[in-house]
């Protein structure tokens, strides 16, 4: 029996010391990242989209999107989508989006360090609940960046948010996050 617990007590904190050492690795990523330009795969209800996007951990974001000719910019505190179809806008506050969290990465670091990371199906992540939006993060296992997002929309649809960094603190024009010219 004793043999039981004491293999028992050596795995629990060999796996809670992995996990902090996980978890402090996202976070140097995070404190060493300004910036990510990569490309997504989004899935809203079973509809795939793919483009590109330049996040900037202020609250900016500039994405478009390959086939529809979509596009999200957020400026920090405003987010617009435009879709090809249409000439008007869409404009949101960021703050009622799940992007408000996303984008900002020292409320990520405080929900890192706060909460557990978890492991499934070969997944590393946490949960957020933001305004009682629940957003799942994930990290790519191997390098430990941020790897995507699960969330609900504006519109209650699930979301699911798949992203490849094809580069970390690229120079960054600033007029990309320019929504002025949507007026």
């Amino acid at each position: 029996m004793i043999r039981i617990i004491l293999i028992f007590t050596f795995f629990f904190n060999f796996s809670s010391k992995a996990y902090s050492e996980i978890a402090q690795k996202i976070i140097n990523n995070l404190e060493n990242s300004n910036n990510y330009n990569f490309k997504f795969t989004q899935i809203i209800n079973k509809k795939k989209e793919t483009g590109n996007c330049i996040l900037v951990f202020d609250r900016k974001i500039n994405c478009k999107y390959d086939k529809s000719g979509k596009i999200l910019i957020s400026d920090g505190i405003n987010l617009i989508i435009k879709n090809s179809n249409s000439d008007i806008p869409n404009f949101y506050k960021l703050e009622d989006t799940s992007f408000y969290k996303l984008l900002d990465k020292r409320y990520l670091i405080n929900e890192i360090r706060s909460n557990e990371i978890e492991r499934e199906n070969g997944k590393i992540f946490i949960f957020i609940d933001y305004q009682n939006i629940y957003i799942k993060v994930f990290f790519d296992k191997k390098k430990l960046y941020l790897e995507g997002w699960q969330t609900t929309d504006i519109y209650n649809n699930s979301v699911f948010t798949e992203i490849r960094i094809q580069e970390v603190n690229k120079i960054i024009d600033k007029n990309l996050f320019d929504i002025k010219k949507f007026n």
